[in-house]
């Protein structure tokens, strides 16, 4: 019994290291990608973020010694898709050459909160991955993290549609499908019958891309228009959450506040 708990214990220690090691090089390696690079072209940023999509992947299924289900590709595709969605912001956000030291220590520490949302982000795949094969306590946590990383995903996903300068005729397709994807993913976590996934992320989906419109004519930052269908995402979870309670009325007066204060926030950094 205790050699079959003390390799156990082993086996988490030496899957945890891979999991800090992963998500360190990732992003520390984009650094040192960006300041020894000339300038990316457009084509270039996406390339690099598929690459690092696939590095993520593979190094996840690397640090669970390939021990997956078929479902565990869901959750490992996320952590990929995540990586993905942060190179792709960090490019574009810093898109030309850096000029000054000072843009080069914004990037770093902006790095090392992507390193520890990152290392979340894996820690949280495991769980669900682990979770497959035996019980785990620590599955509602999973989902919250699971919530707030999908956040973060409309978040850096919108800004960087935004920004890249796409037509509108590509942008609002393109934006629609990734909101699908993130929600599909995140509803399939939170143990959501299959039935009512579809209605719920189409109209999520739809209020989001949709929310955004009216900033994109009035000439809104790119920065400030992501934080509307973020919002939306982080109100629309909470109103989906909260459906079929009782005595839920001020809940619901909460989150439409915080909507309410978004956009009255984002018009205001807008025209001001």
């Amino acid at each position: 019994m205790d050699n079959i708990i003390t390799q156990s214990t082993g086996e988490d220690s030496v899957k945890r290291l891979k999991l800090i090691l992963l998500s360190f090089v990732l992003p520390f390696s984009l650094f040192f990608t960006k300041i020894s690079s000339q300038e990316f072209s457009l084509l270039m940023v996406y390339g690099v973020g598929v690459i690092y999509f696939f590095v993520a992947v593979v190094g996840l299924l690397w640090a669970f010694n390939f021990k997956v289900k078929i479902r565990s590709l869901i959750y490992i595709l996320q952590g990929g898709l995540f990586v993905f969605s942060e190179v792709l912001f960090v490019l574009i956000f810093f898109f030309q050459r850096f000029d000054r030291i000072y843009e080069g220590i914004l990037l770093l520490i902006l790095l090392g909160f992507i390193w520890m949302i990152t290392y979340v982000c894996f820690l949280m795949v495991n769980v669900f991955n682990v979770a497959l094969f035996k019980a785990l306590p620590l599955l509602q946590v999973a989902q919250t993290a699971s919530y707030i990383l999908s956040l973060l995903m409309i978040y850096f996903f919108t800004f960087s549609v935004l920004a890249s300068g796409f037509p509108l005729y590509v942008v609002f397709p393109l934006i629609f499908l990734l909101y699908l994807v993130i929600l599909y993913m995140q509803f399939s976590e939170l143990g959501m019958e299959r039935s009512i996934i579809g209605r719920r992320e189409v109209l999520l989906s739809l209020i989001n891309m949709f929310a955004i419109i009216p900033f994109i004519f009035i000439g809104s930052s790119h920065e400030v228009i992501a934080i509307v269908p973020t919002v939306g995402g982080f109100v629309g979870g909470g109103l989906i959450h909260l459906a079929g309670q009782n005595n839920i009325r001020w809940q619901i007066v909460g989150y439409n506040v915080v909507l309410l204060l978004a956009v009255v926030l984002a018009v205001y950094f807008s025209w001001f």
